[in-house]
């Protein structure tokens, strides 16, 4: 009757230490979140504060208007993504941020943002 409950005592200790570790497994998807962290932030460094643009440059001012737009629209996809396809939509949204700082910068006379 002991080794009846040192088994069930056991079995509990095993599933209580596995309850924290298969919902992460899940989670994990490795270089395709770290690929759009890493855009995300980068990102975010370009638009947190924009450069100042020229007076009445309205093309510009949209510009990096789109680009932080880019950036929030990014980080709201990054925090819910939970499988390979959800960080890879995160990466091409920030991407298309970066695209669009890109285009600012050059209408500035700046060097575009380095990758």
């Amino acid at each position: 009757m002991t080794w009846l409950w040192l088994t069930l005592a056991g079995l509990v200790l095993v599933a209580g230490a596995l309850v924290p570790v298969l919902p992460r497994r899940e989670r994990r998807s490795d270089a395709a979140e770290t690929r759009a962290r890493s855009a995300y932030l980068l990102l975010g460094h370009h638009v947190d504060p924009p450069p100042p643009a020229p007076e009445g440059d309205a093309e510009t001012e949209a510009l990096f208007r789109r680009a932080i737009e880019r950036w929030h629209s990014a980080g709201g996809v990054l925090a819910e993504a939970t499988t390979r396809e959800g960080f890879a939509l995160a990466q091409r949204i920030a991407e298309e941020g970066l695209d669009t700082v890109a285009e600012a910068h050059a209408r500035l006379g700046l060097p575009p943002p380095a990758r």
